[in-house]
């Protein structure tokens, strides 16, 4: 098992990277760059990485830009930054190490997905996004979306790869 496929690694490596993307942003792309880049070198199978993870980028890219072309989020100047793309490179990563608990039971990523989207508010005051909605409102659409969400992607993150013949 490579470092990278650690829990306590992957945690830490998530974090890190959650934080110099939010705290970060452009000024922090040079880091948060470097820290991508030595998780997808580091991987053993990088065709198996990317095939977890692509779905999931996919689909919270998609999302999250929709939810910036309607309002729902505002990121100042740009519609849709580069540092919010690297975060959904990044998040798919912790699904099956970190995060791996939640395929156990089907139950565990609806819940969770109820509660994740306070990473948007923690984003939000720290400056990252405005929630031109209010925090209330933005939650009632987010919740239910996670909650769909996550379920998906975990799903996506325990996929095999298939070998061509």
């Amino acid at each position: 098992m490579t470092l990278v496929e650690k829990t306590w690694f992957n945690a830490v490596w998530f974090q890190t990277t959650w934080f110099s993307c939010v705290l970060g942003r452009e000024d922090w792309m040079w880091l948060t760059a470097v820290l991508i880049a030595f998780h997808y070198a580091a991987v053993s199978n990088i065709r198996f990485e990317l095939n977890r993870v692509v779905p999931s980028a996919a689909l919270g890219i998609s999302i999250d830009f929709a939810l910036a072309v309607t309002g729902v989020f505002d990121f100042g100047s740009t519609l849709f930054p580069l540092w919010m793309v690297c975060l959904w490179l990044v998040f798919p990563t912790v699904l099956p190490r970190a995060m791996a608990f939640l395929g156990a039971v089907w139950w565990r990523p609806i819940i969770l997905g109820a509660i994740a989207p306070m990473n948007y508010l923690a984003g939000a005051k720290f400056g990252a996004v405005a929630l031109p909605l209010g925090d209330v409102t933005t939650m009632i659409i987010l919740v239910p979306l996670w909650m769909i969400m996550l379920p998906l992607m975990v799903r996506f993150s325990q996929r095999e790869l298939v070998m061509e013949t």
